[in-house]
């Protein structure tokens, strides 16, 4: 992956599109701190520690420098592209971030180690502009090719996140690739849903990313990364199709079973979970299984 600064290729800013503009006025986008805490206690009441907290979470200091750099730019448009900008722009008067696809995390830890994929530069995107009070939110955007990586005869699907801007005189896209062209569906989703496709991609990033011997640890240890994907958003179907993977790599074939169906029942894109399903079927009991998809 070209490793380019931020501004070269991520200042595609775009008249946001219609699909992002007629979600429900109903639907909840974002949430304050402490209600994404309550949410996420509500969804998974065993989770704590930093697994508990909104993933868009800054520190006061870099929201503070943010501002400086924002308000220094005219009203509008201007103010997103400087903002844009400071997360890329070398230190001291910038975060320094580099693009990463190999690497996912918060916005604290994707600031502190200078690098990050879609989903976790999304999560700085976002935090600094809540910081300024500004109606900015997670969208995913689905492109016409699938971005994947293939692993171990396993072909991982990646998310492709972008940020929308949604003010009265600002409607725009962050496209953290420059894959937003005609064509790609931008729909924006919760915080909440944002943070489970960062907990799918962390786990995912364990396995692709290891280079020990001991792969069962690792499975097992992406396989509760997975579960707790599901936990907080059961709709995200490429989580459940990354358990129904895990859970074949370890051998439990009927939990594996069930996290494919429910991929499948979701309409998970690609057909990867079918995919996937037939082969572990095939080797598990020597012949192949019927699944039943649904036509458009």
């Amino acid at each position: 992956m070209h490793r380019a600064r931020l501004t070269a290729w991520l200042i595609v800013l775009i008249g946001l599109c219609g699909c992002a503009s007629n979600s429900s006025s109903d639907q909840r986008l974002s949430y304050r701190s402490e209600e994404f805490r309550a949410e996420l206690r509500e969804r998974v009441p065993t989770l704590s520690g930093e697994l508990g907290r909104p993933p868009f979470e800054v520190t006061r200091d870099i929201s503070i420098l943010a501002e400086r750099r924002v308000m220094s730019a005219p009203p509008g448009a201007s103010r997103v592209r400087a903002l844009v900008s400071f997360l890329s722009d070398p230190k001291p008067t910038g975060l320094g971030l580099k693009y990463d696809w190999a690497v996912s995390a918060n916005a604290k830890a994707t600031i502190k180690s200078g690098r990050g994929d879609c989903v976790a530069l999304a999560t700085v995107l976002v935090g600094l502009g809540r910081s300024l009070g500004w109606p900015i939110y997670f969208a995913e955007a689905r492109t016409l090719t699938p971005i994947t990586h293939e692993f171990r005869e396993v072909t991982v699907l990646s998310d492709h996140m972008v940020v929308i801007v949604l003010a009265k005189s600002v409607r725009m896209s962050i496209d953290f690739l420059g894959l937003v062209e005609e064509g790609v569906d931008i729909r924006p989703i919760d915080d909440l849903t944002a943070y489970a496709h960062l907990i799918n991609n962390v786990a995912g990033q364990r396995v692709l990313n290891e280079k020990g011997a001991d792969l069962m640890a690792v499975w097992s240890v992406a396989q509760k990364g997975f579960e707790l994907a599901t936990q907080i958003e059961p709709r995200l179907g490429r989580a459940w199709n990354n358990l129904g993977i895990a859970y074949t790599r370890l051998g439990q074939f009927d939990q594996a079973r069930l996290a494919y169906q429910r991929a499948v029942e979701l309409d998970t894109a690609f057909g990867s979970a079918e995919h996937n399903l037939m082969i572990m079927e095939t080797r598990v009991r020597g012949g192949t299984t019927m699944i039943e998809s649904k036509l458009p």
